[in-house]
């Protein structure tokens, strides 16, 4: 044999194993960044439900807030319609319904932070969806890799008993 012909390791020898170790590495710490991905995906989606939940009740606090608002300009249209009303009542009536729209413009301002929370949280879902699969077909890249490499070595140690055994 000459020097620059490289026989192919035997399966036993420390060359051959820490060949397999360092994949089996790379593939260990795609496996660990997947998890990782994974928990970060679950952790953006708990998170969107708890910003939808947020949205939901803001938007049922703005909903009861106008719809008091609406049953008490009704109540006040009857009222000034029968001509029930004293100058003090229409006053009053006045200050109620400006202080009540500054709260619906206020929980409006709420509403919409916490509709823009949730949808950067989901811009953030879909991003974090993203990185676990790329990571995914990484994974399934180097698991198909690893085989192929694994299948050619295979092959050659099968070739080479084959031509050991016809050169005898």
């Amino acid at each position: 044999m000459t020097w620059w012909i490289m026989p192919i390791p035997p399966r036993d020898s420390i060359q051959y194993l820490m060949k397999w170790k360092r994949k089996m590495r790379k593939r260990e710490t795609i496996s660990k960044i997947l998890k990782l991905k994974d928990n970060k995906k679950k952790e953006v989606e708990l998170e969107v439900r708890k910003a939808a939940d947020r949205v939901d009740d803001e938007k049922s606090k703005l909903t009861g807030i106008e719809k008091d608002y609406n049953d008490s300009m009704r109540f006040f249209n009857e009222k000034n319609a029968e001509g029930l009303l004293t100058v003090n009542n229409i006053a009053s009536y006045y200050d109620f319904f400006t202080r009540i729209s500054g709260r619906i413009d206020e929980q409006k301002k709420i509403h919409n932070q916490r509709k823009n929370e949730l949808d950067s949280l989901k811009n953030t879902l879909v991003d974090a969806h993203r990185d676990k699969r790329m990571f995914e077909i990484l994974s399934d890249k180097a698991i198909k890799k690893d085989n192929m490499e694994k299948a050619l070595s295979e092959q050659k140690e099968a070739d080479f008993f084959v031509i050991a055994r016809r050169s005898r």
